[in-house]
């Protein structure tokens, strides 16, 4: 071996050995620093507009939308998690109390009579307690949502400590993301041209499962807990947030919570709301997603919208909340890759 290859490999046993050292001291805060990231990305062309307002002034307009961000969407967002926390532990009590004097199942029995008695005793359904299924189900997800998202509230230091680090990470990547952007993209040991498209394979998906998909869930949430408050639907809160998760499903969507709803009202006597209730659901909750998510994801993801949804579920299930956007884009920057291999690789081996 000769010394320059034995100095090649020292510099790289050090150099990862550092980088290693550095991911363990980030890790207990990864989570505050990426939903920077995410947050700096979704308003970095706000961020730029408000530059060009200011005059070219980065430290300043950082300021401006850290404080933005803080008083229009940070805020908001704690706020709502803590309805949410208290609406969940309330729906718990309720169903449970539900079950116990048997109104949950007086409930049931209406809306198999309403829905259909063939298909609740049909052969195939015979082996299941599709009752005991339905009436058990509002209380343990309930009570799973409350335990999830009450353990972050109840953690109230560590709550804090993430939240000023989210803010700071957040001036600093609106003054200087564009910096360590292009400090990252130098490091990576791939033609101009290469680097050019992971980035902008990343930005088109990011852009895509943002616009495309998170914020019209969250829209279609929004709608249905505005909907389920006022024709009064207990709960509202928590079941928007509900419809917004489902909403990420590629089949039934947030119609398996105003559905549900409007059923609901009607077999409780409120036979009005329940009418209004479906209305309202159909029209500016269920229908707007069929034009809405081809106009904005369009072509931008580049990838096949069934891998999207599958990215989706599959990073949700590994890297939680996360995961709406990691794993789309872990699929897409793979896509990237095996593009650069078939170019640089196996294009080269099948030429020799």
């Amino acid at each position: 071996m000769s010394r320059s290859h034995a100095v090649t490999i020292a510099f790289f046993v050090i150099f990862l050995f550092l980088l290693y050292q550095l991911a363990r001291m980030l890790a207990v805060f990864s989570v505050a620093l990426i939903w920077a990231g995410i947050i700096t990305l979704a308003l970095h062309p706000l961020y730029r507009k408000i530059v060009t307002l200011l005059r070219g002034r980065t430290g300043p307009a950082a300021a401006v939308m850290t404080l933005v961000t803080l008083l229009l969407v940070i805020g908001p967002a704690l706020a709502l998690l803590t309805v949410l926390v208290s609406q969940a532990i309330d729906l718990y009590q309720w169903a449970s109390e539900g079950v116990k004097s048997g109104a949950a199942a007086e409930l049931w029995n209406r809306l198999a009579a309403y829905v259909s008695q063939t298909i609740l005793t049909h052969p195939l359904l015979a082996g299941f307690d599709i009752k005991g299924i339905f009436i058990k189900g509002l209380g343990q997800i309930s009570a799973s949502l409350a335990l999830q998202i009450g353990s972050v509230l109840r953690d109230t230091a560590l709550l804090v400590v993430n939240l000023l680090i989210t803010l700071i990470a957040l001036f600093f990547f609106f003054r200087s993301g564009e910096d360590y952007y292009r400090g990252v993209m130098d490091l990576l040991p791939f033609k101009h041209e290469q680097k050019q498209s992971i980035a902008r394979k990343f930005h088109d998906t990011f852009s895509a499962v943002i616009n495309g998909i998170f914020l019209i869930a969250l829209g279609q949430g929004c709608m249905t807990g505005i909907g389920f408050a006022l024709f009064h639907v207990p709960f509202p809160v928590f079941w928007g947030f509900l419809a917004a998760f489902l909403a990420l499903l590629p089949i039934g969507g947030a119609s398996l919570v105003w559905i549900p709803g409007a059923l609901f009202l009607l077999l409780t006597g409120a036979t009005l709301q329940g009418v209004l209730l479906a209305i309202w659901g159909l029209v500016l909750v269920s229908l707007p997603d069929n034009f809405l998510k081809p106009m904005l994801i369009g072509k931008r993801a580049n990838i096949p919208t069934f891998f999207l949804f599958l990215g989706i579920l599959g990073g949700l299930q590994v890297y939680g909340i996360l995961g709406i956007l990691f794993g789309p884009l872990i699929v897409t920057l793979l896509a990237a890759f095996v593009q650069i291999y078939r170019e640089e690789y196996a294009a080269n081996k099948n030429g020799e």
